[in-house]
């Protein structure tokens, strides 16, 4: 199957621009609702602590079927009945698991509260099922586009994306200007705006596909699913146990929320890269791993350069952004580079996955991350009260490094791909080094970290070019011929 380059960058382009429009609305959000009398670093972290419970919800509520349905649809589409059923089936399981977590929390929200030492995150009940809601209707959104995403339904993914966006980011200032100055109030709006995509998706999708619950159909999706479940929640505790361990010093876990929410825009659109992606490596893997292996390095080649590309791109501008803010968040700035740079990882780790996710090997990421969560609770542990948010920097970098050289060994052992370690290993971790030593260097002797930052740019740049020069060769050379 010969690779369609032109295809793949429209799509990387347009499903990236609906990934990275709520994150940008977000970057005009935040201004508006900080300062002095408006929301202040505290209240950020509490922000960022209910999207800790958004996760989790989301995570419970969606059961890995956004995966399910993006490999499934393959060996469902060709029967209409039984595509229907598949669709129909996974969104019913969705509710029912959303409505179990509501059930839940109801029952323990006394016990919730009293896990956080921040006297406004005490009361449970205040915020925390307007969280879980946000959480479920992200479930209901994510496995929706990657349906549509699988369905080649690219005008209908753009408006509701588009759409999303603008109305959550609206509901958001509504819910803290005119409900409540806090973190509640931007918790309810982003409820509002979500739920009423959601509750679109749901009518659009009973209408076309009737209501259906076909265990039969089901059951593969479900087998399919609970490793990839049981990973994503052992990547939840290692993705925000950070947040809990320095949930007990507000400020500090607020500054640090701001760059993680500025990295998150990051994963976001990388999650645009990847959308675009995974269903044209599903569909030469389906033709034959080995058939298409050439092609298959070449689309994940251009992922990774794609990532890192990104990554240099938008570290100076965040930067920039956090200068804006009037309180302490403007001290964000001075973690950008360290936190982006992690998302490198995130690249190589999704790359290394797709061919286990094609070929069903998914036990090994309950094993994998298993261990990589124990390794980040010790080091957090021990880390956090030292270094404080370094701390918990340090370890989501070993844990994840760890991650990646595991998921690795194990795919190229199950399914073996010549891959060029150069592009997808080795220059990456070089990269990661870099951006740890300059770091290191910058906290050492107090230098301004746009110097550093600005290191760390230049060798991402100079890295992509060493690799990629007879790419980029090429492109020169056809532009100058069309000149």
């Amino acid at each position: 199957m010969k690779l369609d380059n032109k295809e793949i960058f429209k799509l990387s382009f347009l499903y990236t621009a609906v990934a990275a429009f709520p994150p940008v609305l977000n970057l005009f959000v935040r201004p508006l609702i900080e300062g002095e009398n408006k929301l202040m670093p505290a209240d950020f972290s509490q922000i960022e602590i209910t999207e800790t419970i958004i996760s989790l919800a989301f995570i419970i509520a969606t059961f890995a079927m956004s995966s399910a349905i993006s490999r499934f649809y393959y060996d469902h589409v060709e029967n209409k009945n039984d595509y229907n059923k598949l669709v129909s089936g996974i969104f019913n399981s969705i509710l029912f698991r959303g409505l179990i977590v509501i059930t839940v929390a109801f029952i323990f929200r006394n016990y919730i509260g009293r896990l956080f030492t921040q006297p406004e995150l005490q009361d449970f009940s205040k915020y925390g099922f307007a969280a879980i809601l946000v959480g479920l209707f992200r479930a209901i959104n994510t496995t929706a586009f990657a349906l549509y995403r699988n369905e080649k339904k690219v005008r209908f993914y753009l408006k509701l994306g588009f759409l999303l966006g603008i109305l959550r980011a609206a509901f958001q200032l509504i819910g803290v200007f005119f409900y409540d100055m806090s973190f509640i109030g931007y918790v309810y709006g982003s409820a509002i705006g979500s739920g009423i995509i959601s509750i679109s998706i749901l009518i659009y999708t009973y209408y076309r596909s009737g209501f259906h619950y076909n265990r039969k159909i089901l059951k593969p999706a479900n087998k399919f699913a609970l490793p990839l479940f049981e990973f994503t929640f052992v990547a939840w505790g290692i993705n925000f146990a950070d947040r809990y361990f320095l949930e007990a010093t507000p400020v500090t876990l607020g500054i640090y929320a701001q760059a993680l929410l500025l990295g998150r825009g990051i994963e976001i659109i990388l999650q645009g890269f990847q959308g675009a992606t995974q269903p044209e490596m599903f569909r030469m893997m389906k033709e034959g791993i080995e058939k298409n292996s050439g092609e298959i390095k070449k689309l994940s080649h251009l992922l990774i350069a794609q990532s890192q590309l990104l990554i240099a791109a938008a570290i100076i501008p965040a930067m920039v952004y956090c200068l804006i803010f009037k309180t302490d968040l403007k001290l964000a700035a001075g973690f950008i580079a360290i936190v982006f740079i992690r998302y490198i990882l995130r690249t190589q780790y999704i790359i290394f996955s797709i061919p286990l996710y094609f070929e069903k090997k998914t036990r090994i990421f309950l094993y994998l991350n298993l261990v990589v969560l124990i390794i980040n609770l010790i080091l957090l542990y021990i880390l956090v009260p030292i270094w404080g948010a370094y701390g918990a920097i340090t370890s989501i970098i070993v844990s994840q490094t760890i991650q990646v050289i595991g998921i690795y060994i194990y795919q190229n052992k199950t399914v073996h791909i010549s891959w060029n370690l150069n592009k997808l290993l080795i220059f990456p971790f070089v990269i990661i080094g870099v951006t740890v030593i300059t770091e290191i260097t910058k906290l050492q002797f107090d230098l301004n970290p746009f110097i550093t930052a600005a290191i760390v740019v230049l060798v991402i740049v100079a890295s992509l070019t060493i690799l990629y020069k007879n790419e980029i060769k090429n492109i020169l050379n056809k532009r100058w011929k069309q000149l």
